[in-house]
């Protein structure tokens, strides 16, 4: 299920949305005057959907 967030709780709420990312392995949608903004996803989640895609930009620093 979607998980859809305005984009302030990324200020105010950092921790609990760092949470549910990684917990769920599920995009976080944020948005911002009700529109679509960003995207928060857990970084492992998106190394595995970077490398289905081919790329090999999602490494580690």
């Amino acid at each position: 299920m979607a998980i859809i967030r305005p984009v302030s709780d990324l200020q105010r709420k950092v921790g609990e949305l760092t949470r549910l990312a990684k917990e769920t392995k599920e995009p976080i949608y944020l948005t911002k005057n009700g529109a679509e903004h960003l995207v928060l996803i857990d970084f492992d989640e998106f190394e595995r959907l970077a490398k289905l895609a081919g790329r090999s930009e999602a490494r580690r620093p």
